[in-house]
């Protein structure tokens, strides 16, 4: 027995000198002499007296996301003062809940240096992370990232280790069990929460007690060293100390308020650049598709603090998964972008992301008055708001499909600048003033409802709350983040919301716009309607995929019965329908699909009230319809038809759109009118029509198609050949009061030649 050299135990280099704290005790080895050349000692087991190698560090998540470098290691450490021969040793792997053989093994060769390490390689899940410095053995040791046994053996055979806890094994020179593992030393060493969390179990406080959970700890610094990087390997003659390879000092990463990050304007001055912010979490996105959260500067809410500034950021985490939450003041170092349009720090690993004080409390919401409009908002993106002033429902067309609501700010809604004004310069100023208005009222989520992982369908509506366009938004009280996306401002929840949330998370609705008991009282002999059932199909969905309706014969029927109840109270003597199943498109003769709604409207009146205009033959030609139609249908007690319905066939008028059906009728009293149903397409243009304009028309205001859509729904009525006085366009004509050529058809306008009759927004015209 040799006690080694004091000056054995003295500190690595300073340019070798790790970055935590490694075993360092003084070593009691037995050597022998190897010719003239260095002392290598036999492989020792590991122990608490400090003689024999030890696993130092495990890195196990080697090329996943956000992964600090490509493939998983481990690292071995020999603290005595001479070097250890490996010959004939290897690394072994085995899985958390095995009982068997190992299920990977590495031989290892060579020897560590008195005070070195050793690297062994291990396998990869993927491309990123940064390549290992060159390892001292390579295999395809492929750990768990989060439960395992990895075990430094005598021999290079698979070998059968018991469970529980392994001390004192002839075969096992030392051994770190993580995670859920059932073989350890003493009990399991904590473990990453998976391949995302991005750390390594590091010895810890420079000990080996035979107790996996004392010994290691998790570090976000991740060290890989191999035999040429550290330690000494003592000869005969002492060797000076190398001066170390300058290197380039990395400029230091610049400590900012989240306000300076912002900036003043839409874009950030610190773009591509890395800093580092504090602020507290207010809103968490990890799960709902945004892969982040949003921090403000602690100490900005209820008041704003930096005029002019945001004191909110968005923190694009991606698949990091820090151990924060909402209400934790937290530092951020990362890269400044504007993504869309929307500032954001990324942090590039777990490390970058480090709790200062947990529990610090969320800020207060800051008030968001409803005249703060557009580009003003900018000075409160990310940040945690409480909206005042009025917030009204202006459309949910979105809702069902991404959890959306359209909010206007102000009393009053929006309306389409051409409805109101000419097209020009005054029309523009409406739009543009309609544009900053709008505010929507999201879910957190930025995937599809019903889409995978997107559960609980949309938050907002429910069977028992009626909410119309018009209504009054109450806020939650906890707040909304106010962030810009998808070319919109949002206004989101602090968590992703579902139906099934917490009502602690959710507005309600103030019922500003009631919905009437029937419509108003329009006088006259005849009564004309007009009713889009919303793709009212016999066809299920799930019988053809290119079917619109319900999917289930229980939501047709729910469907049916709202129809023939709303159509029934209207009160209407005729009505026009648009969104009808075009039978032939699913092998079903022309009118099946209208027969079966006027069949529901007649059993629920208790008698044969209810007939339906004969669509034209010619339109049993599927090559020239959609797979929706209009249709007429009529009170027989009311009104008797005048001959058959008519259409036109143009496919240079009618190519996008819907052909018209026109019916005319004789009155109780003996007066003949037309009616016109029609569903032309909106003002999309056709492919390869070119740009739309920029006055705001659309390129289907422009001539030959709209208006001669218009002359060839007279001709469809015939109203021109018979002088008609009383002709009703019914139907969805997609236009709008103001617009174009549109402008000319007016309550009490009549040209029987046709020529002026052209798509309008008014649904009915008595012509006289």
């Amino acid at each position: 027995m040799t006690n080694a050299p004091a000056d054995e135990s003295r500190a690595v280099p300073v340019a070798n000198r790790r970055r935590r704290v490694r075993l360092c005790a003084l070593a009691v080895t037995t050597v022998s002499a190897v010719g003239a050349g260095a002392l290598i000692a036999l492989p020792a087991f590991a122990n608490t007296s400090g003689t024999g190698v030890v696993i130092n560090e495990a890195y196990l998540s080697g090329g996943s996301t956000g992964a600090a470098f490509t493939n998983k290691f481990v690292e071995l450490y020999n603290p005595t003062g001479s070097a250890i021969a490996l010959d004939g040793t290897s690394i072994q792997y085995r899985s958390a809940s095995g009982t068997g053989a190992s299920n990977g093994v590495v031989p290892l060769a060579g020897s560590i240096p008195a005070h070195g390490y050793y690297l062994v390689q291990g396998g990869s899940n993927g491309a990123n992370g940064a390549a290992l410095p060159a390892a001292d053995a390579t295999g395809g040791l492929n750990p768990s990232g989060s439960a395992g046994t990895i075990a430094l053996v005598k021999g290079t055979t698979a070998i059968t280790l018991p469970t529980g806890s392994v001390t004192g094994d002839a075969n096992v020179i030392d051994l770190l069990g993580y995670g859920t593992s059932n073989t350890f030393e003493g009990a399991a060493a904590g473990a990453p929460a998976g391949n995302t969390d991005v750390k390594s179990l590091n010895r810890a406080q420079g000990a080996d007690s035979d107790a996996n959970a004392a010994d290691f700890a998790l570090s976000a610094t991740i060290t890989p060293t191999n035999t040429k990087n550290n330690g000494t390997d003592p000869g005969p003659e002492p060797t000076p100390t190398p001066t170390p390879t300058p290197t380039d000092t990395p400029a230091p990463v610049e400590t900012k308020s989240i306000a300076e990050v912002q900036g003043t304007t839409d874009v950030s001055p610190f773009v591509d650049q890395t800093v580092t912010v504090q602020g507290v979490v207010t809103g968490d996105y990890r799960t709902g598709g945004y892969k982040g959260v949003t921090i403000q500067t602690q100490g900005t809410g209820g008041e704003t603090k930096t005029a002019g500034a945001s004191d909110g950021i968005f923190v694009y985490l991606n698949a990091l998964a820090p151990a924060v939450a909402r209400g934790d003041l937290v530092s951020v170092t990362g890269k400044v972008s504007e993504y869309f349009g929307q500032t954001q720090i990324t942090p590039a690993s777990l490390g970058d992301v480090t709790v200062v004080t947990a529990g610090a409390g969320v800020p207060q919401p800051v008030a968001l008055p409803d005249s703060v409009r557009g580009g003003d908002r900018e000075a409160y993106e990310n940040m945690l708001v409480a909206p005042s002033g009025t917030y009204k429902l202006a459309s949910s067309h979105q809702l069902y499909n991404y959890g959306t609501l359209w909010l206007n700010a102000g009393e009053a809604l929006n309306v389409k600048a051409t409805e109101v004004v000419r097209p020009g310069p005054e029309a523009d100023a409406i739009t543009a003033a309609n544009r900053a208005n709008r505010m929507l009222l999201d879910d957190g989520w930025s995937s599809q409802i019903g889409k995978s992982g997107h559960t609980g369908g949309q938050p907002y509506f429910t069977k028992e709350t009626v909410v119309r366009n018009g209504d009054v938004v109450h806020f939650p009280a906890e707040g909304e983040i106010l962030q810009y996306g998808f070319d919109d401002w949002r206004l989101q929840p602090v968590v992703p919301i579902s139906g099934t949330s917490d009502a602690s998370h959710k507005p309600t609705f103030g019922n500003e716009n009631p919905r009437t008991d029937a419509p108003p009282a329009v006088g006259g002999d005849v009564k004309v309607a007009s009713f889009n059932v919303y793709n009212f199909f016999t066809t299920l969905s799930s019988q053809d995929p290119n079917a619109r309706g319900a999917k289930t014969d229980e939501q047709f029927q729910i469907q049916r019965s709202k129809i023939v109840s709303a159509i029934n109270g209207l009160g209407a003597d005729v009505v026009g329908l648009m969104e009808v199943e075009n039978g032939p498109k699913f092998g079903l003769p022309l009118d099946a699909p209208l027969q079966n709604l006027v069949q529901g409207l007649n059993d629920a009146a208790g008698s044969d009230v209810w007939d339906y205009v004969r669509t034209p033959a010619v339109l049993n030609d599927t090559s020239i319809t959609d797979v929706i139609t209009t249709a007429i249908i009529y009170k027989k007690a009311s009104v008797t038809l005048k001959g058959d319905a008519s259409t036109i066939v143009d496919e240079t008028v009618f190519g996008n759109a819907r052909e018209p059906i026109a019916q005319t009728f004789q009155t109780a009293q003996g007066r003949v009118l037309s009616v016109i149903t029609t569903h032309l397409k909106s003002k999309s243009p056709p492919q390869n029509a070119g740009p739309e304009p920029a006055d705001g028309q659309g390129l289907l205001q422009r001539r030959p198609r709209r208006p001669g859509q218009g002359r060839a729904r007279v001709r469809a009525a015939g109203a021109e050949e018979l002088g008609q006085r009383r002709c009703v366009p019914r139907g969805r004509l997609q236009r709008l009061r103001q617009g174009g050529p549109d402008r000319r058809l007016r309550p009490g306008r009549v040209d029987r030649r046709g020529a002026d009759l052209r798509a309008r927004a008014v649904h009915l015209l008595l012509r006289r």
